[in-house]
C-alpha cells in the first residue's frame, strides 16, 4: 500500500500550489463512473438446503445419534454442492452461456435458534429470508437395521407450494448407502428443476 502511495505522490513543487479546479473535478468524476461489470450485485441463490431430518423408528439398542447428525450434516453438504455443480438450462438456450444454480445451505443451529417450535410457517420464513426462491425440505426415515426412506421435497419460499416431491427408499445404514442416495437424489432435482424451466 505504501508503495502505491509513493508512487502517486504528488511531486515537491505541486505540493505548494493549490488544487487546480480542473483536477478537482477530474478525481470527483471518477467516483461518479458506472461501476464496472464485475461490481455488479451478485444475484440471490435459486436454492436453500434446509437442514436434514430423522426419524428412527427401527428400535435399535445401540445409540446412533453422533454417527447420523454426521451422516444428516454431509447428505446435506454433499445435496448441495451436486445442485450447485448443475447449470440452469433456461438460461443457457437464452444466453448462451449457462450460469451456475445457485445453491444455499443452512445450518441445523441457524435453524433452531431462528424456529426454536420448528414451525412450518417460521421455517419458511427462514428459507425466505436467504433470498432463495426455492427450499429443499428432506426427512430420513429409518424403519429397520437395513430399510431407510427418504421423504424429500423442494417447495416455493414464498407460496409454500411443492415444486418437486420424491419418495425414495435406500438399504443401509452406512456412510456408502446415504452417499448413494444423496447423489441419486441431487440427480433426481436436477432433472425435474431441468423440466420445470
Amino acid at each position: 500500500m505504501n508503495a502505491m502511495i509513493s508512487q502517486i505522490a504528488i511531486p515537491p513543487i505541486a505540493r505548494r500550489r493549490r488544487v487546480r479546479p480542473i483536477l478537482l473535478l477530474a478525481a470527483l468524476a471518477g467516483f461518479a463512473a458506472p461501476a464496472p461489470a464485475w461490481a455488479q450485485p451478485v444475484p440471490g441463490p435459486d436454492l436453500v438446503v434446509l437442514p436434514i431430518r430423522l426419524l428412527d423408528t427401527s428400535g435399535e439398542p445401540r445409540d446412533q445419534s453422533a454417527a447420523h447428525a454426521e451422516r444428516l450434516a454431509a447428505m446435506a453438504r454433499d445435496l448441495a454442492k451436486r445442485l450447485g455443480d448443475m447449470s440452469r438450462l433456461g438460461d443457457a438456450s437464452r444466453l448462451g452461456e449457462a450460469r451456475r444454480f445457485g445453491v444455499v445451505e443452512m445450518s441445523a443451529e441457524t435453524l433452531a435458534r431462528a424456529c426454536p417450535e420448528t414451525d412450518a410457517a417460521c421455517i419458511l420464513a427462514q428459507a425466505r429470508a436467504t433470498g432463495a426462491r426455492l427450499a429443499f425440505v428432506g426427512v430420513v426415515h429409518k424403519s429397520s437395521t437395513l430399510i431407510m426412506q427418504m421423504f424429500a421435497r423442494v417447495v416455493d419460499t414464498v407460496s409454500g407450494e411443492t415444486r418437486i416431491a420424491r419418495e425414495l427408499n435406500f438399504r443401509g445404514d452406512n456412510d456408502a448407502s446415504w452417499q448413494r442416495m444423496t447423489a441419486f437424489l441431487a440427480r433426481e432435482i436436477a432433472a425435474a428443476e431441468r423440466t420445470k424451466n
